[in-house]
Order: C-alpha cells, then sequence, then structure tokens
C-alpha cells in the first residue's frame, strides 16, 4: 500500500455557521501534504434550473435580469467569501487559495470541480445529529459519498 499524499484538496462548503472549523481541517491537511486548496461555494440552483426547463420561464424577459443578477451574485459572494477568510485565517492564507463560486445542481458542481481541479480528496462539513449509520445525512454530503470516485473526509460538528 502506498503512502498518502494529497496534491489537490477540494473543500466545499454551504457556509453554514461552522464553516470555519470544518475549513480548519482541510487547511490543516493542505498545509501538512504542501497540497493545494480550492474553496468552493455553489448556489443553488436546481430550482431556477427546473423552472426554466419545465414551465420554459427562458422565454420571458425578466429572465434575463435575473440572470444578470445572479452573477453579480455570485461575485458579490465570492468577495465576501475573501472576507471571511480573512477574518478567520488572516491575509497570508488568502494567497495560497483558489475561491470558487459556481451556480448549478451542488453535487454535480462538487463532482464535476474535483475532477476538472485533479483533486485527490473532497473535505466537507455535516451539521447536525444523525449518523452515517442511518444515511439521514444531508442529502448533498450523502450524495458527494455515494457518487465521489475520490476519497471524501466529512467533518461532523454539532
Amino acid at each position: 500500500m502506498s503512502k498518502l499524499n494529497y496534491k489537490h484538496i477540494l473543500y466545499t462548503t454551504e457556509l453554514s455557521e461552522n464553516w470555519k472549523e470544518v475549513f480548519s481541517h482541510a487547511l490543516g491537511i493542505a498545509e501538512q501534504y504542501k497540497a493545494k486548496l480550492t474553496f468552493l461555494y455553489v448556489v443553488n440552483t436546481e430550482l431556477i434550473d427546473l423552472l426554466t426547463f419545465d414551465v420554459g420561464l427562458e422565454r420571458f424577459p425578466s429572465i434575463d435580469k435575473k440572470f444578470t443578477e445572479a452573477k453579480e451574485y455570485t461575485t458579490n459572494i465570492n468577495k465576501q467569501i475573501t472576507k471571511k477568510i480573512t477574518r478567520a485565517f488572516g491575509k497570508e492564507t488568502i494567497k495560497d487559495i483558489n475561491i470558487l463560486v459556481e451556480r448549478g445542481r451542488p453535487v454535480k458542481i462538487i463532482l464535476n470541480v474535483a475532477e476538472e481541479k485533479k483533486c485527490d480528496l473532497i473535505v466537507i462539513g455535516f451539521k447536525g445529529t444523525a449518523t452515517l449509520k442511518n444515511t439521514t445525512i444531508g442529502s448533498t454530503v450523502n450524495k458527494v459519498l455515494q457518487r465521489s470516485k475520490l476519497p471524501v473526509l466529512v467533518i461532523h460538528n454539532i
């Protein structure tokens, strides 16, 4: 069996109240292995996608405005994440992190980014009292665990 050697770690979050604790784990592992670290936040657009496809909302001019607003929102989220990381972990930390804000279906985006960036570990947080045994953990975490071809480190924080 070969020795573990992570080269690129993907940390993904919904920016819940405990994101810093989970990010600390990802950051620590990245530092220990001298690995790249990508911070991924996915703006869930499943409902918008469903409405656009099923109802044909793309025909309405107001939808163009909504998509423009969504793009601006994504840019603002990226800036907010940068500020949050800087406040919590210092300016030096931000230099070594690739921050991505993507729009779409969270599970699909997480797995696609992990593959595109050639990550070898996904770190994701889980908040709650459920256990892996009864598989009632969050649906995103559960689906990532089931579908990922990579190791997934789930950090449970209550």
